[in-house]
């Protein structure tokens, strides 16, 4: 034992071994078995006659140790025409090239880096598993649609509970005295195929392989809708992340998300975003009937103060700055109509010609009268409430751009939604949650197949 197995390291590796080794034999003749238990329980067609193996078909079922053979005798009876497959109803399966185990392990790596790195990364963590590329991302994109159905499903229980008795709340979730919700918008990178435009008479190029007319890419930049609900003070939050057409379900999602964290129509709401014309509106919109406040976001207010400052240069002679400053200490004491009022005079003042005044000040004003009333800063502060939508801001950065903007990555505007929708299962908590849910509907399918099989059983 010493000489076979000297170290702590080299007992792991070879046990580690052996067991992959043992699991693989061990499915190997779950297989064989169930192969020889079809055989010897075939019953007759329709017509009463035994229909005969008309051939035998293998395919590998690739598993997380390994692939297996499978034989998979197909029946004809040349009477009536029947056909079967008696292999199915004993496995519980179709012909399934990927277990479920690899899907989920090849989508976890394929969620969080590039489909090839994934696969490389796959074979060296499972040896023997070996799957292409576009294998990898067909799976992202096939349960990244399933993801995002798994998650309406969840928001759309959470957004129903609303509306049923207080002790009716999601499983696991308490009241929330208070709740901050945040949105925010970022950008990402799409592409799509299109036709080369050709001369009348003149034949398009093809392609050396498929011999089809070549397209070029058409790149384009696809807004990505982000929003969080969390409890001040706890750094446990929810995200929803929808690409530019689900703007509707973005908003919707915010208050899903805050019906999780706990809301109820006793809990005070909170809401920080930029001052796009859209978001205030929508986010009072879809919090209506519930204690909700909006807060301008304060770097925001800032950026703002800054352009108009350096607009205002010529007309006052005062530092960008300096001016920024003294405006945001208006802000911050609750005076935004004096910085509102000192805009539109300077913008005025600006030329004789209105179509030629400084429009920059105009834009700014109109910014600041919208939002005079969710700016008080100080107060908000003193009250222990957040003044930034940064939380949200950063989840850009760290839930969508580390894995959609990587080098050399362009997604289709159509699938762009799966890879955010299993970014989402992540960040949430929800990744074992969705899987298990996977393997159920993988198992009622599979207790269909075989319930020929049990009873004869």
């Amino acid at each position: 034992m010493g000489a076979w197995m000297p170290d702590l390291l080299t007992a792991e590796e070879v046990v580690v071994e052996f067991s992959r080794t043992l699991a693989l034999g061990m499915l190997q003749r779950f297989v064989d078995v169930r192969q020889a238990q079809a055989a010897d329980n075939r019953s007759v067609c329709a017509c009463g006659t035994a229909p005969v193996v008309h051939r035998v078909t293998k395919w590998r079922r690739e598993t997380l140790v390994g692939p297996v053979e499978v034989k998979d005798p197909y029946l004809y009876c040349r009477t009536c025409g029947d056909s079967a497959r008696p292999l199915h109803a004993h496995l519980g399966t179709s012909r399934e090239t990927w277990s479920l185990v690899v899907q989920e392990a090849a989508v976890d790596l394929a969620a969080d880096e590039s489909c090839g790195k994934a696969v490389e990364k796959l074979e060296r963590h499972h040896p023997g598993v070996q799957m292409e590329r576009t294998t990898a991302l067909r799976m992202l994109h096939e349960h990244g649609s399933r993801a995002r159905d798994f998650i309406e499903d969840k928001l759309a229980h959470a957004k129903g509970s609303l509306e049923r008795p207080r002790g009716c709340r999601p499983q696991g979730s308490q009241r929330a005295e208070e709740i901050e919700v945040e949105f925010d918008g970022g950008m990402i990178p799409v592409a799509t195929l299109e036709p080369i435009e050709t001369k009348p008479g003149e034949t398009p190029a093809l392609t050396p392989v498929r011999g089809i007319p070549k397209r070029r890419k058409v790149c384009a930049w696809q807004e990505v809708k982000a929003g969080l609900a969390q409890k001040p003070g706890e750094t446990s939050r929810l995200y929803s992340l929808r690409p530019t057409a689900g703007l509707d379900q973005a908003f919707s999602d915010l208050l899903a998300l805050a019906a999780l964290q706990g809301m109820d129509n006793q809990t005070e709401v909170r809401g920080l975003a930029d001052g796009a014309l859209h978001i205030r509106p929508r986010m009072e919109e879809t919090f209506t009937g519930y204690s909700f406040r909006f807060i301008l976001d304060r770097p925001h207010a800032k950026e703002h103060l800054s352009s108009a400052g350096a607009a205002l240069v010529p007309l006052t002679k005062m530092a960008a700055q300096d001016w920024a400053k003294q405006a945001l200490t208006l802000l911050e004491t609750g005076r935004a109509q004096e910085v509102v009022d000192e805009l539109h005079r300077y913008w005025c003042a600006s030329s004789n010609d209105e179509r030629s005044r400084n429009d920059i000040l105009r834009r700014e004003a109109n910014y600041f009268d919208r939002n005079k009333d969710v700016v008080a800063y100080a107060e908000y502060r003193e009250r222990k409430w957040s003044t930034a939508s940064s939380e949200v801001e950063s989840c850009h950065r760290s839930l969508v751009q580390c894995r959609v903007k990587i080098p050399g990555a362009w997604w289709h505007p159509d699938t762009v939604d799966d890879i955010l929708a299993l970014r989402v299962l992540k960040a949430n908590g929800w990744w074992d949650e969705y899987w298990q849910a996977q393997r159920r509907a993988w198992k009622e399918s599979a207790r269909g197949r075989t319930q020929h099989f049990a009873d004869a059983a």
